[in-house]
This record gives C-alpha cells, structure tokens and sequence, in this order.
C-alpha cells in the first residue's frame, strides 16, 4: 500500500503551517514523523487522518480505510468504566462477545486488566494514556497513528509496547505512523525517519535504517551514526 501526499497547503489565519508539501509513504515501512514541538506535525497527520481538512492538494491511498489513532490526550469517557471506553469503540466494529475479548486481551498488554471496573479519574496519567493505547490496538485500523503514545510510561512498559507495534507490524499489512521529538523512541522503532522543521512545516531530510529493528541492539556503532545523523542538525 501507499500513500502519496500531493502540493498540501494548510494556513490558520495568518500563519502558514503547510506550504507545498509533497510525500510518498509505504507500508513497508514504520514512519516516524520527527521534529520540534509546535513545527505542524499533528496538523499535517490531522490532514492525513481526515480530521482536518486542507486548504490546497490531496491525499491519495486512503480510500475504504480505517484509522486507529492516539491522541496526545487520552480521550477517555470520564463516566465510564475503562472496560466500558474499551467497548464503547469495540462495539460498532465486533460483535459483543469479540468486542469484550479484545477489550481484555489488550488491557491485559498494558497490564490493565485489574482496572477495567475503574473510572478514569481514578487512573493516573500514565495509567489513563494505557488505556487509549489498548483501545487503539484492539480497535485495529488499516492504518495505526500515534501522536507522542509513551508519556508517562515507564521504560519497561514503554518498551514492551514499542516490541509490540514491531510485531503487529511485521505480521500486518497496514500503516504505522508515530509522531514524536524522542530521539531514542524513533531509532527503536521506525524505519523510515521523516524529520521536520517549521513553521511552516517543511521536510528537511529523511533517515532511511536499514537494520532490522530486531538486530540494532547488536549493532551499536552503526545506530549511534544514525543517531548522529538525526541529531545533526537539532
């Protein structure tokens, strides 16, 4: 599958936050949308998404699909338990049963299950972005965004999801977009880097790894020159 971005303008007011923006993304490939805080990166993946609409040019490839996405808030029903957010998006795609075993299964990956019956106010932070990840996960989207996913994560967990999304990865044919300025989460996970500047947004490079992700520990040397290269500019 691809996706092509063609001449996208987008303006808020006075400011122009997308000037002629032309790309090519492919699902062979985990992108990483890297860049500072405030250059347009969640505007720009909004346009991609659907939830916000361009001023000028087109999006092509998403035609028929479906998104799954993590917002830099969790966006939970504060009225309702975390198992009932879980099946209030599960239900209007799985049957009742599917939806509730979904529903368990992945708050058990964010090791949540003991907190199903609670409500969000009686979460955490970290616990509260959990429950949004395994909502997105379970819900399962052709294609899979995920603005800043990991704060407040712990770093055995945050790792243990970013092995996950490999995986889910590896053994599905969809998109993964992952939105982030972590320097050490964009080397672990994606294979493309795609690092911005801005305003307005602009493409400054693109970091092609070509390691396997499962092999990079072992190759050490070779990831500090792409975290050299990644840096460089920054």
């Amino acid at each position: 599958m691809k996706i092509q971005v063609k001449e996208l303008f987008k303006k808020y007011k006075d400011l122009q936050v997308i000037s002629n923006l032309n790309m090519d993304f492919s699902s062979d490939r985990i992108h990483c949308i890297f860049g500072p805080s405030g250059c347009g990166k969640t505007i720009f993946v909004n346009i991609l998404t659907g939830l916000v609409d361009a001023d000028e040019g087109w999006v092509e490839g998403l035609e028929g699909k479906s998104f799954s996405y993590i917002f830099q808030e969790d966006r939970l029903i504060p009225w309702a338990t975390v198992e009932e957010n879980m099946l209030f998006v599960l239900e209007s795609h799985y049957s009742k049963s599917e939806a509730r075993q979904l529903a368990g299964e992945y708050l058990s990956l964010v090791n949540l299950l003991k907190f199903k019956n609670s409500y969000p106010e009686q979460l955490s932070g970290g616990m509260k972005q959990r429950a949004a990840i395994a909502r997105a996960f379970a819900y399962g989207g052709d294609i899979v965004v995920m603005d800043e996913p990991f704060k407040g994560l712990d770093l055995e967990l945050k790792k243990g999801l970013m092995d996950y999304i490999i995986n889910d990865w590896n053994h599905k044919n969809r998109f993964f977009f992952f939105i982030t300025h972590d320097v050490d989460e964009a080397l672990y996970i994606a294979d493309d880097i795609h690092v911005f500047q801005g305003l307005p947004l602009t493409l400054k490079k693109q970091i092609t790894i070509e390691i396997p992700s499962c092999d990079r520990g072992k190759y050490r040397n070779e990831m500090g020159r792409y975290k050299d290269l990644l840096l460089g500019d920054f």
